[in-house]
């Protein structure tokens, strides 16, 4: 069962990825999958610290992107979720 992703879900990036960025791009790669991610993901990515909450992430990405804040911790969620999925983060509490 998937761990579940709430506003104090502290996310923190997996030692196993191997990043890059460049030209604001980044590049994530574990083993043998690579992933460019997109600017709203780069952005949630760039925000994950490991002493951050997801509702902190969510509250800049809605700061941002002049988005609700709902909306903002809605998708924000989601892309931690796939994240996790592709083990590319890990959660804490």
């Amino acid at each position: 069962m998937p761990a579940e992703i709430h506003g104090h879900t502290v996310p923190r990036h997996n030692l196993e990825v191997r990043i890059r960025s460049s030209e604001g791009a980044i590049l994530l790669a574990r083993y043998d999958q690579a992933y460019e991610l997109p600017e709203v993901a780069a952005f949630i990515w760039r925000r994950i610290d490991g002493t951050g909450r997801v509702e902190d992430i969510s509250r800049a990405v809605a700061e941002h992107y002049g988005i609700d804040a709902g909306t903002a911790l809605t998708d924000t969620t989601e892309m931690l979720g796939w994240l996790l999925e592709e083990e590319l983060i890990r959660l804490g509490s």
